[in-house]
């Protein structure tokens, strides 16, 4: 098996920065969900999503990237 790192993006993984001129601006962010060991990418979403962490979270987008 190989391992996959998993890194949501998209609307449910939304934040803000507080900029210098006092104003919030939201930004495009890529959050860590972890490392699985899996087949193939489809695979590795799956049991990502099924991480205790993870079991109560709402996904927008998820990516594996195979680890080298």
């Amino acid at each position: 098996m190989n391992k996959y790192i998993c890194i949501e993006i998209g609307i449910s993984a939304y934040t803000e920065f507080l900029m210098k001129n006092n104003e919030f601006k939201e930004t495009s962010d890529g959050i860590f969900l972890g490392i699985v060991e899996a087949l193939n990418n489809k695979e590795a979403i799956e049991k990502i999503k099924l991480l205790e962490e993870n079991k109560n979270r709402l996904f927008d987008n998820i990516i594996a990237y195979e680890l080298k």
